[in-house]
């Protein structure tokens, strides 16, 4: 461990966490086809090493954000399919054809642009999934003629194939009649032309709580690393998630303050006793932001509070009298627990965000350990 990385901060991934999740929502959708959402290197337990796992233990398509995205997986061997759920401008789609990843076609106007871009001496097929805008108000075309015209256009090109129709929620993680609302509007849309091999609604939320008998694919994101969307699709489900990521650093130097010391930038934390504080080897540009002050990380089994403000690259915690505490001791700043104060969720809560995005925001410079080690050890973006 200690050749792929010279800093003590790192994610450990649990891919067997990730597996057991995967296998879950499938259970929960049965016959549906699960197609892992991967994007954003797979919500920061990173894309090529999750998209070589679940390949190996059975996933067969990947969804994405970005052509960039899709063609990492190629670069590192991911032979699957793809679909890139964004916009891909269409002077881009040649390069889409060569890495054979299918597109979403989110209006009228860019497949009219996307046909005039195809460089038809590629003499190769584009796989398209025709995006629907039932009420997110988002990417999508907005009426059942509007489908129409669009599947009819691919249909007259001989390079096009349609292979998809999809949707997305837009309240599916709360108590709300608008996902049943866009369901029926969706299946009405899909149900007005003959069906394409591939049509998908859910996201995680809709995969743990609703119904889609139209659909034969479900798209999992968030809840395949083993977090509940929302705390609402968590109360109402009975479905277990198995939480894949543990974020730890070492104490890298201990500090002993008296009456009056302050620490950190701004002063903003004043001693008033004696006392003895570390310093951690992590801070905002890894990820961990500055609002966090005053939130406990655990170190001995000890909770131990954010003194002074985060810095780029280090904070200081505050140490509990009459305990022994030394160099090198593990600091746990996330855990792989559902709820606590290293949870993933009081992470979201002080931060005044969702946990999609503080997994998201974890930065490169932090190594990832994949466990089983075994299977792809460490992964180091510093080191590439």
């Amino acid at each position: 461990m200690a050749d792929k990385f010279y800093r003590p901060t790192y994610l450990k991934v649990d891919l067997d966490a990730i597996l057991k999740n995967y296998q879950v929502l499938g259970k929960l959708q049965p016959n549906k086809i699960v197609m892992p959402v991967i994007k954003a290197n797979a919500y920061g337990m990173g894309s090529v090493n999750v998209g070589h796992f679940l390949r190996k233990n059975g996933a067969e398509f990947f969804a994405v954000a970005t052509l960039d995205e899709a063609i990492e997986l190629r670069m590192h061997g991911i032979d699957t399919k793809i679909l890139i759920l964004g916009v891909v401008l269409p002077k881009d789609i040649n390069k889409a054809i060569q890495h054979r990843v299918a597109l979403t076609v989110p209006s009228l106007a860019w497949l009219e642009e996307a046909i005039k871009s195809l460089d038809e001496d590629l003499e190769k097929d584009l796989w398209l999934h025709v995006k629907l805008d039932t009420g997110m108000g988002r990417l999508g075309v907005k009426s059942a003629e509007d489908y129409q015209k669009v599947v009819e256009m691919i249909k007259a090109h001989r390079h096009l194939i349609f292979e998809g129709v999809f949707t997305h929620f837009a309240q599916a993680d709360e108590e709300s009649p608008h996902t049943a609302e866009q369901y029926a509007i969706f299946e009405k849309w899909v149900n007005s032309i003959p069906h394409p091999p591939y049509i998908h609604s859910q996201n995680s939320a809709a995969t743990i709580l609703f119904d889609a008998p139209i659909c034969n694919m479900v798209r999992p994101g968030i809840s395949l690393y083993g977090y509940y969307p929302s705390k609402y699709v968590e109360e109402q489900t009975n479905a277990e998630l198995y939480p894949c990521a543990e974020w730890e650093t070492e104490i890298m130097d201990i500090k002993q303050l008296n009456v009056g010391d302050t620490v950190s930038y701004g002063s903003t934390y004043t001693a008033t006793q004696e006392e003895k504080i570390a310093i951690l080897p992590i801070g905002y540009a890894d990820g961990f932001p500055r609002m966090m002050q005053g939130m406990p990380v655990e170190v001995n089994g000890h909770q131990c509070t954010i003194i002074g403000r985060v810095c780029m690259d280090q904070m200081m915690i505050a140490l509990p009298e009459d305990e022994n505490f030394n160099i090198g001791d593990k600091v746990t700043l996330l855990n792989r627990n559902h709820n606590g104060p290293q949870s993933l969720n009081s992470f979201a809560k002080q931060q005044q965000t969702i946990n999609y995005e503080v997994l998201c925001r974890i930065g490169r410079r932090v190594p990832r350990i994949y466990e089983p080690e075994k299977e792809f050890d460490i992964v180091n973006e510093l080191q590439k």
